[in-house]
Protein backbone atom coordinates (compact mmCIF):
# COMPACT_ATOMS: atom_id res chain seq x y z
CA UNK A 1 0.00 0.00 0.00
CA UNK A 2 1.53 3.51 -0.76
CA UNK A 3 1.84 6.21 1.22
CA UNK A 4 -1.02 8.09 0.11
CA UNK A 5 -3.13 5.48 0.17
CA UNK A 6 -2.36 4.87 3.44
CA UNK A 7 -2.64 8.48 4.60
CA UNK A 8 -6.15 8.70 2.68
CA UNK A 9 -7.53 5.84 4.58
CA UNK A 10 -6.65 6.68 7.84
CA UNK A 11 -7.94 10.86 6.86
CA UNK A 12 -11.61 9.40 5.89
CA UNK A 13 -11.49 6.88 8.78
CA UNK A 14 -12.08 3.86 6.25
CA UNK A 15 -11.68 1.34 9.30
CA UNK A 16 -14.53 2.83 11.53
CA UNK A 17 -17.13 3.39 8.74
CA UNK A 18 -16.57 -0.58 8.29
CA UNK A 19 -16.80 -1.31 11.94
CA UNK A 20 -20.09 1.14 11.67
CA UNK A 21 -21.89 -0.42 8.75
CA UNK A 22 -21.45 -3.56 10.51
CA UNK A 23 -23.40 -2.11 13.74
CA UNK A 24 -25.92 -0.66 11.74
CA UNK A 25 -26.51 -4.31 9.94
CA UNK A 26 -27.50 -6.08 12.67
CA UNK A 27 -29.26 -3.19 14.11
CA UNK A 28 -32.44 -3.15 11.35
CA UNK A 29 -31.61 -7.24 10.95
CA UNK A 30 -34.83 -8.94 12.20
CA UNK A 31 -34.47 -9.65 16.21
CA UNK A 32 -34.30 -13.24 17.37
CA UNK A 33 -35.81 -12.54 21.09
CA UNK A 34 -37.06 -15.90 22.53
CA UNK A 35 -39.76 -14.68 25.64
CA UNK A 36 -38.19 -17.27 28.49
CA UNK A 37 -40.53 -17.94 30.93
CA UNK A 38 -43.07 -18.59 28.05
CA UNK A 39 -41.35 -20.73 25.69
CA UNK A 40 -38.00 -22.08 26.50
CA UNK A 41 -35.19 -22.86 23.56
CA UNK A 42 -34.68 -26.49 23.37
CA UNK A 43 -31.74 -27.18 24.28
CA UNK A 44 -28.80 -28.81 22.78
CA UNK A 45 -28.59 -32.86 23.04
CA UNK A 46 -24.79 -32.84 24.58
CA UNK A 47 -25.54 -29.81 26.76
CA UNK A 48 -24.20 -30.11 30.14
CA UNK A 49 -26.82 -29.41 32.93
CA UNK A 50 -26.47 -30.57 36.78
CA UNK A 51 -24.94 -33.56 37.58
CA UNK A 52 -28.14 -36.18 38.50
CA UNK A 53 -27.71 -40.08 39.59
CA UNK A 54 -30.29 -41.94 38.47
CA UNK A 55 -32.57 -45.84 39.57
CA UNK A 56 -32.44 -48.82 37.61
CA UNK A 57 -35.58 -50.60 36.54
CA UNK A 58 -36.79 -51.78 40.37
CA UNK A 59 -35.97 -48.40 41.70
CA UNK A 60 -32.77 -49.52 43.37
CA UNK A 61 -29.63 -46.70 42.85
CA UNK A 62 -27.81 -47.69 39.92
CA UNK A 63 -24.56 -46.26 42.11
CA UNK A 64 -21.94 -49.16 43.44
CA UNK A 65 -19.76 -46.61 45.21
CA UNK A 66 -16.67 -47.59 43.39
CA UNK A 67 -15.19 -43.88 44.07
CA UNK A 68 -14.36 -43.90 40.00
CA UNK A 69 -15.95 -40.66 39.56
CA UNK A 70 -14.20 -38.98 42.93
CA UNK A 71 -10.52 -40.41 41.55
CA UNK A 72 -10.62 -39.04 38.30
CA UNK A 73 -12.94 -35.66 39.38
CA UNK A 74 -9.75 -33.22 38.57
CA UNK A 75 -11.46 -30.37 40.95
CA UNK A 76 -12.39 -33.37 43.90
CA UNK A 77 -16.09 -32.16 44.10
CA UNK A 78 -17.30 -36.03 45.43
CA UNK A 79 -17.38 -36.99 48.75
CA UNK A 80 -18.24 -40.68 48.67
CA UNK A 81 -18.46 -43.68 50.99
CA UNK A 82 -20.05 -46.77 50.82
CA UNK A 83 -21.07 -50.09 52.67
CA UNK A 84 -21.33 -53.42 51.88
CA UNK A 85 -25.20 -54.61 52.47
CA UNK A 86 -26.19 -58.00 52.79
CA UNK A 87 -28.78 -58.59 49.69
CA UNK A 88 -26.21 -57.07 47.58
CA UNK A 89 -23.16 -57.81 45.85
CA UNK A 90 -21.58 -54.83 45.08
CA UNK A 91 -20.93 -51.43 47.62
CA UNK A 92 -24.25 -49.04 48.30
CA UNK A 93 -23.56 -45.78 48.51
CA UNK A 94 -24.58 -44.08 51.96
CA UNK A 95 -22.75 -40.65 51.59
CA UNK A 96 -22.68 -38.78 47.75
CA UNK A 97 -21.73 -35.22 47.83
CA UNK A 98 -21.32 -33.40 45.40
CA UNK A 99 -19.50 -29.77 45.72
CA UNK A 100 -21.69 -27.91 42.82
CA UNK A 101 -19.22 -24.41 43.48
CA UNK A 102 -16.20 -26.69 42.69
CA UNK A 103 -17.65 -28.70 39.79
CA UNK A 104 -16.08 -27.54 36.14
CA UNK A 105 -18.76 -29.96 33.99
CA UNK A 106 -16.11 -31.34 32.26
CA UNK A 107 -17.94 -35.08 32.52
CA UNK A 108 -15.26 -37.23 33.12
CA UNK A 109 -17.43 -38.41 36.05
CA UNK A 110 -20.00 -39.76 33.08
CA UNK A 111 -17.91 -40.81 31.07
CA UNK A 112 -16.04 -43.10 33.83
CA UNK A 113 -19.03 -44.20 35.84
CA UNK A 114 -19.15 -48.15 35.04
CA UNK A 115 -23.41 -48.53 35.14
CA UNK A 116 -24.11 -44.92 33.90
CA UNK A 117 -25.34 -43.99 37.16
CA UNK A 118 -24.53 -40.09 37.04
CA UNK A 119 -25.72 -38.14 34.20
CA UNK A 120 -25.88 -35.05 33.23
CA UNK A 121 -29.43 -33.64 33.46
CA UNK A 122 -30.95 -30.89 30.88
CA UNK A 123 -31.59 -28.80 33.51
CA UNK A 124 -30.54 -25.32 33.65
CA UNK A 125 -32.16 -22.85 35.65
CA UNK A 126 -29.62 -23.03 38.22
CA UNK A 127 -31.06 -20.03 40.60
CA UNK A 128 -29.25 -20.42 44.02
CA UNK A 129 -30.14 -17.85 46.98
CA UNK A 130 -28.23 -19.91 49.77
CA UNK A 131 -24.61 -20.57 49.86
CA UNK A 132 -25.62 -24.33 51.44
CA UNK A 133 -27.58 -25.26 48.69
CA UNK A 134 -24.82 -25.75 46.29
CA UNK A 135 -23.75 -28.87 48.28
CA UNK A 136 -25.51 -32.06 46.77
CA UNK A 137 -26.48 -34.26 49.34
CA UNK A 138 -27.29 -38.47 48.27
CA UNK A 139 -30.87 -37.91 48.57
CA UNK A 140 -30.59 -34.24 46.71
CA UNK A 141 -29.06 -36.20 43.59
CA UNK A 142 -31.83 -37.68 42.66
CA UNK A 143 -34.59 -34.39 42.29
CA UNK A 144 -35.70 -33.61 39.17
CA UNK A 145 -38.05 -30.53 38.03
CA UNK A 146 -39.61 -28.62 39.94
CA UNK A 147 -38.48 -30.58 43.06
CA UNK A 148 -34.57 -29.44 42.24
CA UNK A 149 -35.84 -25.73 41.70
CA UNK A 150 -37.36 -25.97 45.06
CA UNK A 151 -34.03 -27.53 47.07
CA UNK A 152 -31.95 -24.93 44.83
CA UNK A 153 -34.21 -21.47 45.20
CA UNK A 154 -35.67 -22.60 48.44
CA UNK A 155 -38.61 -21.48 47.84
CA UNK A 156 -37.91 -18.66 45.71
CA UNK A 157 -40.45 -19.99 43.48
CA UNK A 158 -43.46 -18.91 44.95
Amino acid sequence: MTGLARFLKKFFLVDILRGLLITLRYYFSPKVTIQYPERVRELPPRYKGLLRLHLDAKGEPLCIACLACQRICPTHCFDIAGERVPQRKTLWPVRYDWKLERCTFCGLCVEICPTSAIRFSPEFRMTLLEKDKVRFHYPDMYLEGEELQKHLCGGCLE
